[in-house]
């Protein structure tokens, strides 16, 4: 069997609106509207610099079932260049972009395949040599509750490949459209496995069958963070298959947490928070970032922050602050998780439990006998050989850190926020 190569990519939602934000910065969205289209450009860029095969597309092309007539001459227009360059183009359509949408009536490639709702069996050959069997089937419509993973089945000795959008197992956070299990899989005899539907990447299994999830080529929201991309894919001549991810998302999503306990005014907050888009900047491979900054812990600044207004001020701030850098960083959000200072010599003169804990804590660490008693305490835990590979005993100073730590804690559990 000679060698081949293609590109797997899945979940492009190139007409996606990007609906939940109400910018009032031009430039950012018209990047945000863009960002789906230009990451597939990137996808087709790298089919053509890597001169693959064929590329995959495991479902939800668009991000909706009334595709828009824009998304739509986007797509077809890219796997026209591929047509023109040699290459073919399977696809199948998900939950998002089912048959029964509206479509319009363009013309496709010759060398585009899109599967229709029942499983069909490809081959591609190269100069009559048979590389691989395509199978896949499109959605009919998107709330698929059906087991499609069952339907495949390998029909020769070529290299299979099964083209399905569908949610392996139950811990996805995704619809279970098309739900199947590993096992299922398996069942196909498939050699690799291209699915689309889980929009983190992962790869499930590196045994036949490969298991992939490329994820999707560009981040949408929040809840999408981090690098976004597809798949190159290099199948030998015995079958061995080698898989190489390549990111094509246009702008980035990041989301920092940032302690406000050690921070004493408002200037060294500013400078901590310039220092954290910088940071964000340098971090994104030259792509622009949208960032979602939370603010946690207990300090002085609490007061300050969570006063009427404080938290729009910042954020104003800091979108001017993050739109000076190159690349720039549009900080959309950013979130307060605070909490009063705890003033523990007050809490530890007051009558009541608290008080109590707090005083046995204090007498505790100032005991002459307190690291001889933690290590008497502790020493059935660093005894066992599986924990002392990978931690050592603490000393004094680590202790009393430790118990420092405990009783915040504590009192974070047994007070209320109207009692601090």
């Amino acid at each position: 069997m000679p060698s081949f190569s293609f590109v797997h990519t899945a979940d492009l939602h190139l007409d996606s609106p990007f609906s939940a934000f109400n910018l009032n910065h031009p430039d950012i969205a018209a990047a945000m509207r863009a960002a789906t289209m230009e990451a597939f450009d990137k996808v087709v860029q790298l089919c053509l610099e890597k001169e693959v095969d064929f590329l995959l597309v495991a479902g939800d092309v668009y991000d909706g079932a009334d595709r828009g007539l824009r998304a739509q001459v986007k797509f077809r227009d890219g796997l026209k260049s591929l047509h023109e360059a040699g290459i073919r183009s399977f696809v199948v359509h998900g939950n998002h972009d089912p048959l029964n949408g509206w479509s319009s009536t363009l013309d496709w490639p010759e060398r585009v395949h899109i599967f229709r709702d029942d499983v069909e069996t490809v081959r591609v050959e190269r100069d009559g040599l048979v590389l691989a069997c395509v199978q896949g089937i499109s959605y009919r419509d998107r709330d698929e509750k059906r087991n499609l993973s069952l339907l495949f089945r390998r029909t020769d000795s070529a290299f299979h490949i099964g083209l399905l959008h569908a949610n392996v197992g139950s811990d996805t956070g995704h619809e279970p459209y098309a739900p199947c299990t590993s096992e299922d899989l398996r069942r196909g005899e498939m050699d690799y496995w291209a699915l689309g539907h889980v929009h983190q990447r992962s790869v499930l299994s590196k045994e036949r069958p490969w298991v992939v999830y490329p994820g999707n080529t560009q981040g949408r929201n929040i809840r999408e963070t981090g690098e976004k991309g597809c798949y190159l894919v290099k199948v030998g001549e015995d079958k061995s298959v080698e898989t190489e991810f390549h990111a094509t998302d246009v702008l980035r999503w990041v989301r920092k947490e940032v302690s406000i306990r050690n921070v004493q005014t408002e200037q060294e907050l500013l400078s901590t928070l310039d220092k954290v888009c910088q940071d964000i900047s340098g971090s994104t491979s030259g792509r622009p970032a949208i960032a979602r900054i939370c603010l946690t812990g207990r300090g002085p600044l609490y007061r300050s922050l969570i006063r009427e207004g404080a938290q729009a001020d910042l954020l104003e701030l800091l979108q001017e602050t993050g739109m000076s850098y190159t690349p720039y960083v549009w900080i959309e959000q950013v979130q307060l998780d605070l909490k009063p200072e705890l003033e523990l010599n007050t809490l530890r003169r007051g009558q009541g439990f608290i008080g109590e804990m707090l005083l046995c804590s204090k007498e505790l660490a100032e005991s002459h006998h307190f690291e001889e008693q933690m290590q008497r305490e502790l020493s059935s835990l660093f005894q066992d050989p599986r924990v002392r590979r990978f931690v050592d005993m603490p000393n004094m100073e680590a202790l009393k850190n430790l118990l420092g730590k405990a009783e915040g804690l504590c009192v974070d559990s047994l007070l209320t926020e109207e009692e601090v």
